[in-house]
């Protein structure tokens, strides 16, 4: 016999991070490297229902999960479900949206990852898992994790393996979060039909708002992709961001400096000024599939920085 967790028992039974919706009986996101976390017990496998939203013209989305401190393992959303082997022990699990394509609107047709459900044995105890310390990362394509593996859109991705995954990986005690959009900044528009930063701030999409939530520290890791723009059009922008990224959380504010040092000093003055912490970047990242953004290594060694940075905003 087995139990069915439906999307909205997923909603009080498992943590999300990130950002999730209900629609049609989904538990949807817009974003990639959103995850589930939960503990699950007394169960021989688990089974993870997926449908596949993407562009007609796009290659699948991708999931990912890990049980434990396991290799990650990846699926293909078209696949429409993945099982997975398990012992009656407890056991630790993150599902994660692994890879999805610019050509993807998840702004005004919802072409978002879904789950429909997961499976597991019918006496299997599922209970949430969440950390006490929470960081949010706003960001662009590097934060959400692109172009990690190679140059090819969606397969390639891995929010498992970037910077923000590594500093996961070394501080198990705080949670990070992260609300990133490929191409985003605080003056151009993400891919997807996504707006700029400060219109994804407060919704999830072109019909619905975005919750809040509570955090111990928000980091901006924004302003590469606003190269394109002046520095008086960047400086205006940038400010107006940052105050309202302050008034929406009520929570210490940190200031990230892009990889490669796009207007460095534009936000090391604002963070001077506005009493912010500034994390400097300089020398973060040797490695690069293009360029931009950081490969596997690259993202190792910009992910122990950037946990030595977070150990001491959260401490």
């Amino acid at each position: 016999m087995t139990l069915e967790l439906t999307a909205q028992q997923l909603l009080t039974q498992t943590h999300q991070t990130g950002r999730w919706f209900i629609k049609d009986q989904q538990l949807r996101s817009p974003l990639l490297g959103a995850e589930l976390r939960f503990t699950v017990t007394n169960t021989q496998s688990l089974a993870v229902h997926t449908i596949n939203h993407a562009n007609p013209l796009s290659p699948s989305q991708y999931w990912a999960i890990r049980i434990d401190n396991g290799p990650w393992q990846r699926w293909a959303a078209s696949q429409l479900a993945f099982e997975i082997p398990m012992t009656s022990d407890q056991h630790r699990v993150r599902i994660m949206t692994g890879g999805n394509c610019d050509l993807d609107d998840v702004w005004f047709q919802q072409q978002d990852f879904s789950l429909t459900k997961l499976v597991v044995d019918d006496q299997a105890i599922v209970h949430p898992v969440q950390q006490t310390k929470k960081v949010l990362v706003l960001g662009d394509s590097i934060t959400a994790g692109c172009w990690i593996n190679g140059k090819h859109a969606s397969v390639d991705y891995r929010p498992e393996q970037n910077y923000i995954a590594i500093a996961q990986n070394l501080l198990p005690d705080t949670e990070i979060q992260r609300v990133a959009y490929s191409a985003a900044g605080v003056l151009r528009p993400g891919t997807g039909n996504v707006p700029p930063a400060g219109q994804w701030l407060t919704r999830l999409d072109d019909q619905q708002a975005a919750t809040v939530g509570n955090y111990d520290s928000i980091v901006i890791a924004l302003g590469v992709n606003d190269r394109r723009f002046s520095e008086n059009q960047f400086r205006t922008a940038y400010r107006d961001y940052v105050q309202a990224v302050q008034h929406r959380y009520q929570s210490p504010v940190a200031l990230m400096v892009p990889f490669r040092q796009s207007f460095h000093e534009i936000i090391s003055r604002i963070g001077q000024e506005l009493g912010m912490a500034v994390i400097q970047t300089t020398g973060w990242c040797h490695h690069t599939t293009d360029g931009l953004h950081p490969d596997l290594q690259g993202s190792q060694e910009a992910g122990e920085h950037f946990a030595q940075v977070l150990a001491q905003l959260v401490q």
